[in-house]
C-alpha cells in the first residue's frame, strides 16, 4: 500500500518510470508518507542515515559507483539545511542526486510552527531545476504536480546530469498518515529529443509520424518563413497526414495550411472531440489567438503532443506533452521531411478542414468594427506591414483571406494592449514599406504618446475603431454585470481628432457605411503628405452583436455538413 498523499503518489509513480531505485533516508515526521511507501515497495533500496549531511554525501558515494540516479530524503525544518555541501559538490561534478525535501504548508511560514523554515528554492544556485509542489487540491493541481516533476526528473540526466531539488509540502504529521493506496496514479513522461539524437540515429518518433493519421501542426505567431523552412514544411505537410492551423500572424503561405480562427469559434468542445480531434498535435513558434487552443485543452479524446524549442524547454498547454524536441523548427523539419520515406498522405484529415471552412458562411456585416476590417483587408496594399491591436482586433482580423505579400504583426506573446501603438510605430520608422495598424480605442489612448516623437513618418496609417470602451467584454458572461461599462469595459466619450491633428497626422473620421467607403481610398493611398489616422465610430453593444450573430450562422452551417 501505498500513501493517500496524491503529491507524494506521483513522485513515487516517477520514480519508477526513471527506474530511481536507491533511496537514502533520514528520519523525520514530515516525510513518512514517502518513507513508508519506498520501504513497502521491493522495487526501492532504501538505506537509512540519521544525519543528513552524512546522508547526502552517502548518496554522492552510491551515484560514483552505480551511475546512476539517488534520491534522497529528509524532514522539514532545519534538516534540509545541512544537504547544502554535499548538493554544491554533486553540483560541481554533476551528479544526479535527486533531492527530496518535506515540508509544512507553506500558509503557516512565519507564523511560530515547529519546524518550518523558508525551503522553496533554497537551494537554487546550486541545483539545475528547483520546484515546490502544490498540495493537490484539484485537477489543475494535478497536472502542475506532474509537470513540474516530469521537468525536473529530466534535468537529472539534461545536459551532463546534475542535483535536482524537490520540495514537498504537506498538511499531514506523524500521526495523520493513510497507506491504502494500491495502484499508483497515471503518469505520461516527456522525453527530450534532441538535435544530436535526431542526426546520429534513427529515432523512434519517425515510425510515430508515419502511423498517425490526424496530425495537427499548430504554426504560431511568426515572421516570413525563408525558402529553405517554407521548402521543408511543405515536403512535410506531403509527406505526412497534416492540416496546419495558421492564421494571419503566422505569416505562413502554404496550401496545406487552414486558418482555423472562424470555424474553432463555432465549434463546442462535444463536436470537435468527436470530429475534428487530431492524434497528434505538434506546436511551435510564438503564440497564437485560434480559440482552437481551448478545443484542444477541452478535448475528451486522447492525443499526444510534441512541442519545438530551442531550449528544449515543457510547454504543456494541452496536459498531453510527450515530446520536447530540442532543436530549431528548420533542422525539425528539414529532418523528418527527409525522413519521410514509405509514409502515404491521404489528404483526408486536411480536407476534412477546407471543406468545413469552405462552407461557412461569407459574412455581410452591418457597419462596425468587422465591416471596417473586412474592407481593409480586401484593399489593404500589397507588401506592407499590418500591426493588430491587442483583443478584438486581431481576433477579428483573423476571420478575412490576407495577402501574405503582406507582414502581420501583433502583442499576442503576453496579449496585452501595452505598447501596441508604441510598436508600430517602431516599425514603421524602421521601413520604408506601407504601415497599417488596425486598433481599438483602448490601446490607442493608453498608448497615445507613441505618435509624440520626431519619428512619426509619412507611412504611417492607423485605422482607429472608436466604439467607446472595451467590446471584448461585450462578448462573454461580463456582458451580464449592470455596471459593465463604469469599470470593466472603461466606458468613455474621446476622440482622437485633436490629438493627432496637433501631432501632424491627417483626420479621416466615418460613422456609417458611406462615410467609410469614402474615406477608405484617401487611407489607403500611398502618397500622402504625412502620416494619416482614420477614426472610424462604432458602437460596442452592436459591434459584439453583429460578430456573435455571425458565429451563430458559423454554427447552423456546420450542422448541415
Amino acid at each position: 500500500m501505498y500513501t493517500d498523499n496524491k503529491t507524494v503518489q506521483i513522485i513515487i509513480a516517477f520514480l519508477k518510470k526513471y527506474e530511481i531505485r536507491h533511496a537514502v533516508l533520514s528520519p523525520g515526521t514530515r516525510n513518512v508518507p514517502l518513507v513508508h511507501s519506498l520501504e513497502k515497495d521491493s522495487f526501492f533500496t532504501c538505506y537509512s542515515i540519521v544525519d543528513e549531511r552524512s546522508a547526502a554525501y552517502f548518496a554522492m558515494g552510491l551515484i560514483l559507483e552505480l551511475g546512476e540516479p539517488v534520491l534522497i530524503s529528509c524532514t522539514s525544518g532545519t534538516a534540509p539545511t545541512n544537504y547544502t555541501s554535499a548538493i554544491q559538490e554533486a553540483l560541481e561534478q554533476k551528479l544526479p542526486l535527486l533531492v527530496l525535501t518535506s515540508d509544512r504548508n507553506p500558509y503557516y511560514l512565519g507564523q511560530l510552527e515547529d519546524q518550518q523554515i523558508p525551503q522553496d528554492g533554497m537551494y537554487r544556485s546550486r541545483v539545475k531545476y528547483s520546484v515546490s509542489l502544490p498540495i493537490i487540491k484539484d485537477e489543475k493541481d494535478d497536472w502542475y504536480c506532474k509537470r513540474v516533476v516530469n521537468e525536473a526528473f529530466m534535468e537529472l540526466f539534461y545536459k551532463g546530469g546534475g542535483p535536482v531539488h524537490i520540495n514537498i509540502p504537506t498538511e499531514w504529521g506523524l500521526f495523520a498518515q493513510n497507506f491504502n493506496t494500491e495502484v499508483l496514479p497515471a503518469i505520461r513522461p516527456f522525453k527530450r529529443v534532441t538535435l544530436k539524437e535526431m542526426l546520429t540515429g534513427n529515432i523512434d518518433e519517425i515510425e510515430t509520424l508515419k502511423s498517425k493519421k490526424r496530425i495537427l501542426i499548430i504554426y504560431g505567431q511568426n515572421r516570413q518563413a525563408n525558402k529553405a523552412l517554407l521548402r521543408d514544411i511543405e515536403e512535410f505537410s506531403l509527406t505526412y497526414n497534416v492540416a496546419i492551423s495558421t492564421e494571419s500572424i503566422s505569416n505562413l503561405d502554404i496550401e496545406n495550411s487552414v486558418n482555423t480562427s472562424l470555424i474553432s469559434k463555432a465549434l463546442n468542445k462535444d463536436v470537435f472531440s468527436e470530429k475534428y480531434a487530431p492524434d497528434l498535435v505538434i506546436s511551435f513558434n510564438g503564440n497564437y489567438v485560434s480559440p482552437i487552443k481551448g478545443l484542444l485543452k477541452g478535448c475528451k479524446t486522447d492525443f499526444e503532443h510534441w512541442t519545438i524549442n530551442e531550449e528544449g524547454k515543457a510547454v504543456d498547454q494541452f496536459k498531453r506533452l510527450t515530446r520536447i524536441f530540442e532543436c530549431s523548427t528548420e533542422d525539425f523539419f528539414s529532418y523528418f521531411s527527409k525522413k519521410g520515406g514509405g509514409a502515404e498522405n491521404d489528404f483526408k484529415y486536411l480536407n476534412f478542414w477546407k471543406q468545413r471552412i469552405a462552407a461557412l458562411p461569407k459574412p455581410e456585416f452591418e457597419f462596425s468594427d468587422n465591416y471596417a476590417m473586412q474592407k481593409f483587408v480586401e484593399l489593404v496594399p500589397t507588401n506592407s506591414i499590418i500591426h493588430y491591436g491587442n483583443g478584438v482586433s486581431v481576433h477579428i482580423g483573423q476571420y478575412f483571406p490576407v495577402d501574405y505579400n503582406n507582414v502581420h504583426y501583433c502583442h499576442s506573446g503576453t496579449t496585452t494592449i501595452d505598447g501596441s501603438l508604441s510598436t508600430f510605430i517602431g516599425q514603421a520608422a524602421a521601413t520604408k514599406k506601407m504601415a497599417f495598424a488596425f486598433i481599438g480605442d483602448l490601446s490607442f489612448f493608453y498608448d497615445m504618446n507613441a505618435i509624440w516623437n520626431r519619428y512619426v513618418n509619412k507611412n504611417v496609417r492607423i485605422l482607429l475603431y472608436n466604439n467607446e470602451g472595451g467590446q471584448t467584454f461585450h462578448w462573454n458572461a461580463a456582458k451580464e454585470i449592470d455596471t459593465l461599462p463604469l469599470h470593466t469595459s472603461a466606458e468613455h466619450f474621446a476622440t482622437a481628432k485633436g490629438w493627432v491633428e496637433s501631432r501632424g497626422f491627417k483626420y479621416l473620421s466615418a460613422k456609417n457605411k458611406e462615410e467609410f467607403d469614402e474615406c477608405l481610398p484617401e487611407f489607403l493611398k500611398e502618397d500622402s503628405d504625412g502620416p494619416v489616422l482614420f477614426e472610424v465610430f462604432t458602437k460596442k453593444d452592436s459591434d459584439a452583436r453583429i460578430i456573435l450573430d455571425y458565429y451563430e450562422d458559423c454554427k447552423v452551417a456546420l450542422k448541415q455538413q
